[in-house]
């Protein structure tokens, strides 16, 4: 799939350039790309697991969903808590950059792929939002104090991002989960391979941004949380099989 490798290198790349801040503002539409192409890789699974006419729309429907709700958050301190987000996360349309929506789709379809043993559908929905609200809690302080994308109206303990944030992130992920469409067919492993690939490589992302910045409670929460959920996940499908 060209997207995935497309997407490879464009992380490998974004390591390096976005790691050491070597962006020059002229190119920081470039941060933009690297959500698109994730979310191509997601949209091919969701067309794979769903079905292609169903994925697409499904894909469509959450990327259109997920941005009006973070333009509704940002222009009218819903859901989130109070932002705004600035130009250095070009190109904006009515003001949220267009990638958001494309990253939505991105963790969503990460959270169903990661989430695929689970049998219970609201079990799925569950683990799938913790892995989006794990992923945040290293995004958003990255996104917010080290590359200024977005600005937050708060006093919070954790880096001034307030706790309504991480909560509006799980409920949008767990409901989202759960209006999914049911399985057409299981995707391939490479299909799943790909996915969750792309989702921890951006985790990864942001931990080393993270660590470069110093943000470094930022980097243990997520490391510790992320390690927490892998365990569980394992333990369950260990139970499973016996």
């Amino acid at each position: 799939m060209r997207c995935y490798k497309l997407y490879i290198i464009w992380f490998l790349v974004g390591m390096i350039l976005v790691g050491f801040d070597l962006i020059p503002s002229w190119l920081e539409w470039a941060n933009s790309v690297f959500l698109i192409l994730a979310g191509c890789v997601a949209v091919g699974y969701a067309m794979e697991t769903f079905g292609k006419k169903r994925g697409l729309i499904a894909s469509i429907l959450i990327g259109v969903a997920t941005f009006t709700i973070e333009g509704m958050s940002a222009h009218f301190d819903i859901f989130f808590g109070s932002y705004d987000y600035t130009n250095r996360f070009p190109p904006l349309l009515f003001g949220v950059p267009i990638g958001i929506g494309f990253a939505w789709i991105v963790m969503i379809m990460a959270g169903h792929a990661l989430t695929l043993s689970f049998k219970t559908r609201l079990v799925k929905a569950l683990v799938a939002a913790l892995y989006v609200v794990v992923l945040d809690l290293v995004l958003d302080p990255v996104a917010y104090v080290v590359k200024g994308y977005w600005l937050w109206d708060s006093e919070s303990a954790y880096y001034g991002i307030p706790f309504s944030n991480f909560f509006g992130w799980f409920c949008i992920a767990f409901v989202v989960q759960l209006l999914l469409p049911r399985i057409k067919q299981l995707p391939s492993k490479q299909s799943i391979h790909r996915m969750n690939m792309v989702f921890w490589t951006i985790v990864v992302l942001f931990i080393w941004i993270a660590l470069l910045a110093k943000l470094y409670m930022a980097c243990i929460v997520a490391v510790i949380s992320f390690s927490l959920l892998q365990i569980g996940r394992r333990f369950y499908n260990g139970a499973k099989k016996t």
